[in-house]
């Protein structure tokens, strides 16, 4: 039997303090935190971020999205918690989870091997992919950057 989880990517929590994603499962006497990293906070408890101890986490994307609101934060930023196909609600970009990984893996393998980053060599030639990424490259905070040979 599949339990249904909060996210889309798995998780039941989610600290907007630290960035963690985090389930907590019930054993017998125990409670046990999962989380992609293996090291973990001894704080247990549902009510604060086991890994930082700050505020209640978030258990719905509502909660990520009224956060969002309130601060006035475009909902790009937590990407990860939104399901991979379907545009990211209330945000500007309008790019999908899946989308700004993409965005994000390409930069970064440009980046790693020294090569110029830019909107259009992201994007390639389609105008509207080009705003997209200029898109995600704004509210993100990516820069783009000449190479450097190395």
């Amino acid at each position: 039997m599949n339990k249904e989880t909060n996210f889309a990517n798995g998780f039941d929590y989610f600290c907007t303090d630290c960035g963690q994603f985090y389930s907590v499962t019930r054993g017998d006497n125990a409670i046990d935190i999962i989380r992609p990293l293996p090291e973990q906070n001894s704080n247990k408890s549902e009510s604060f971020c086991p890994f930082c101890g700050e505020q209640e986490p978030y258990t719905s994307i509502e909660g990520i999205l009224d956060y969002c609101d309130e601060y006035d934060i475009d909902p790009v930023i937590f990407y990860k918690v939104f399901p991979q196909d379907e545009l990211i609600p209330q945000s500007c970009t309008g790019a999908t989870p899946m989308q700004v990984s993409i965005i994000l893996d390409l930069f970064a393998a440009r980046r790693h091997k020294g090569l110029p980053v830019s909107v259009e060599l992201i994007a390639g030639d389609d105008d509207i992919q080009k705003e997209v990424v200029r898109k995600v490259f704004e509210e993100l905070h990516i820069t783009e950057a000449i190479g450097v040979e190395g």
